[in-house]
């Protein structure tokens, strides 16, 4: 039959469609029965023929559970969705080599487990890229962890008072992408330093670090209490990375477009 034949004459009785849709729901393909009545109406109309109506069910269907993955994947990685690289103002900061992001957002710098580092003063969108680096690596399928700085060595702290250190920082080694968010001056415990060494030994090689700083990463050995550790941290981080320096640029809470006016003027003083 010629496919000028096949098109238009697909046809449906109301309890064969019923029972259709009850053996689509046993499947639990609840997308295929939201797009069939459509996808039906479509073929009787000429517009497709057996094949385009099968391929459209199935392509709804995959496109619905790709997207609920990516969804799953986001929450579990502990991911802002509205920090994408869709919702980046990418005119607002000059000083942001544009280029170099794009680039970095191919994920290429996570196939060959390259740290990368984001430095700038509070508020230049660091988080933000970051953010954006986990999404967009979401989408892909890698398996990504968000933690803020303190709250991942509060979780490797903790770790020692019931000796499950090695499990903790096994379970981070097995990741694609680690974002360590916001290195900055915190509450020092005499163990962070030889801690976050140990997890960027780990790592080191097998996955991605993304690192976002608003100090200088000389001013590192301050803030974990142990200038020869820090050294070593810093000397692991910087082979071979790839760093983003922002740490002139403009700030988005209170030069950007949602910040009160009188923190714009006083921004500019």
């Amino acid at each position: 039959m010629s496919k000028s034949k096949i098109r238009g004459i697909i046809k449906t009785e109301p309890l064969q469609l019923e029972q259709i849709k009850e053996d689509l729901r046993r499947l639990r393909l609840k997308d295929i029965i939201d797009e069939l009545d459509d996808a039906l109406l479509a073929a009787q109309e000429g517009q497709q023929g057996y094949l385009g109506f099968l391929q459209r069910l199935v392509s709804h269907q995959v496109e619905a559970v790709h997207c609920r993955s990516v969804e799953r994947r986001i929450k579990k990685a502990c991911l802002y969705k509205a920090m994408s690289f869709e919702c980046f103002d990418w005119n607002f900061q000059p000083e942001l080599n544009v280029a170099q992001v794009k680039d970095l957002s191919e994920l290429s710098f996570i196939v060959k487990n390259q740290p990368v580092l984001i430095l700038g003063k509070s508020g230049t969108g660091k988080t933000h890229l970051a953010t954006a680096l986990g999404i967009r690596a979401c989408q892909k399928g890698y398996r990504v962890k968000f933690y803020s700085f303190q709250q991942l060595l509060d979780q490797l702290y903790a770790s020692l008072a019931d000796e499950t250190t090695e499990i903790v920082l096994d379970k981070m080694a097995r990741l694609d992408l680690l974002i360590i968010d916001e290195v900055r001056h915190i509450r020092i415990k005499p163990e962070y330093a030889s801690l976050f060494l140990d997890l960027v030994n780990r790592c080191q090689h097998r996955l991605s670090i993304v690192i976002t700083s608003n100090i200088s990463i000389h001013d590192w050995g301050q803030t974990l209490g142990n200038a020869s550790i820090t050294s070593a941290i810093v000397d692991r981080l910087l082979h071979n990375a790839c760093v983003i320096n922002i740490r002139h640029g403009r700030s988005y809470r209170t030069q950007g477009p949602g910040a009160p006016e009188l923190l714009k003027e006083e921004s500019k003083e």
